[in-house]
């Protein structure tokens, strides 16, 4: 397990509920929800280039007939 340093917040009370039971739902505890949420909130976020929905909209084209937007971004048709 990766070395730890100890560090206390304050949560308002409905956060804190909230968090609760967020993390039974899950199945783990309140400390590691609150890690995986930093995690992933401080991942940087890729160039906005790399946006299959930006590249869409850049491109000055429109959809075809019958294609819709997810076909566009996750690559259906």
């Amino acid at each position: 397990m990766p070395r730890m340093k100890r560090l206390q917040i304050s949560l308002e009370y409905e956060l804190d509920e909230e968090l609760g039971r967020m993390a039974r739902e899950r199945g783990v505890s309140k400390a590691e929800l609150v890690r995986r949420s930093l995690r992933d909130s401080l991942k940087p976020l890729p160039p906005l280039s790399e946006d299959p929905l930006f590249q869409f909209r850049s491109s000055g084209r429109g959809l075809e007939p019958g294609e819709t937007i997810d076909d566009v971004v996750y690559g259906g048709k």
